[in-house]
């Protein structure tokens, strides 16, 4: 079970710059290098999704889950370098990005 999770909501300005940047991220996910080094920090889960609720919107969300605190540490950086690449810069420009964080209560698997 994880101990720790973050939710980070994207909008971006256009649909073509979401669909860009989601193409960017299936990109990574296919990078076996790239998967692994998240796996060795302790990331147990990361889900993206697009909200579809949010009318006139070009939204996602992206969960992550970390096995503790250190492993949460562990990804910050992972995911700083990530967020510095001038693609990854180029591809959110004008995106508007908010993160929370949180300690697992409950969790439930049906």
């Amino acid at each position: 079970m994880a101990k720790l999770s973050s939710y980070t909501i994207v909008d971006f300005p256009t649909k073509a710059q979401l669909n860009l940047f989601l193409k960017y991220v299936e990109h990574r996910n296919n990078d076996k290098l790239v998967i692994q080094e998240m796996k060795d920090a302790g990331l147990l889960k990361r889900i993206v999704s697009q909200i579809w609720n949010a009318t006139n919107s070009y939204r996602i969300g992206i969960t992550y889950e970390y096995k503790n605190e250190e492993s949460f540490i562990k990804f910050q950086k992972i995911l700083k370098e990530f967020m510095d690449k001038p693609e990854t810069r180029e591809l959110l420009a004008g995106a508007k990005i908010s993160s929370s964080r949180g300690v697992v209560l409950f969790e439930n698997n049906f």
